[in-house]
């Protein structure tokens, strides 16, 4: 992998030595159900999703009132998907390349935020 060599490199010749690699993993289909799903309030910005968290009043904000909501241009399910298939062609290719290197850590994307976060600060402290 030359991008992967390359920053081995410039690591190198800083004195600096990658530890850990952490992949993301995530079920793609769920991942985009997520992130098309989601909307804020154009005024306050409280957030919002089509699936898991309307507002109890449908159409008005829980939190001001508002009736004015917003969604995200790049949150569009093609935009999502245009953004996974860069990810594959892009970066997904540099992956064995740490993992034979011994640094590469998975963290499972799909769990809550408070279990994500904590297996990241788990592989940040060598664990």
């Amino acid at each position: 992998m030359p991008q992967a060599e390359a920053l081995d490199r410039l690591l190198s010749a800083k004195r600096l030595k990658l530890d850990s690699v952490i992949e993301m993993t995530v079920d793609e289909a769920a991942l985009i159900d997520r992130i098309a799903g989601r909307f804020s309030c154009a005024k306050c910005g409280a957030s919002y999703h089509d699936r898991y968290h309307r507002p109890k009043s449908d159409g008005v904000c829980d939190v001001c009132g508002s009736l004015d909501f917003v969604r995200r241009a790049d949150d569009k399910p093609e935009t999502v998907k245009a953004r996974l298939e860069a990810y594959r062609a892009q970066t997904a290719p540099i992956l064995p390349y740490y993992r034979k290197k011994g640094v590469l850590r998975s963290v499972d994307g799909m769990a809550d935020i408070d279990e994500v976060s904590r297996q990241i600060e788990s592989v940040l402290k060598g664990g």
